[in-house]
């Protein structure tokens, strides 16, 4: 529970809505401010995760619908975001390893202001 107030603590920072949303085996939320959306994927804190592939690719579709970009989020004591190119494949399941993947792990600042610099470009 703490992760999820924390995240919508961050992003609502950034002027963005988030929901809550009900997908069976996951814990997924959808940001927007109107302009952009996010979807992100709600993770406990560990070292690695192994995803099953068919939930991944549950994900990876509801982004597509909410033309949203999906993110694996993960809390320790900060807010971490990781693109789904960061998961390895792992025969039955995607595997998520934080320590090799921490060039990959963005913050919502940092993805947010990219964000807008592609918004000026434009």
């Amino acid at each position: 529970m703490r992760q999820i107030a924390e995240m919508r603590k961050e992003v609502s920072q950034h002027g963005f809505d988030v929901r809550m949303m009900e997908v069976p085996g996951m814990k997924v939320a959808i940001a927007g401010d109107g302009e952009v959306n996010y979807l992100f994927m709600l993770l406990p804190f560990r070292d690695k995760f192994k995803l099953k592939k068919r939930d991944v690719w549950l994900f990876k579709k509801l982004s597509y619908k909410f033309k949203a970009r999906p993110f694996l989020v993960t809390f320790d004591k900060m807010l971490s975001f990781y693109p789904l190119h960061a998961l390895e494949e792992g025969g039955e399941h995607f595997e998520l390893d934080i320590r090799n993947s921490r060039g990959l792990m963005f913050s919502f600042d940092t993805i947010v202001s990219e964000q807008l610099q592609q918004r000026l470009v434009v």
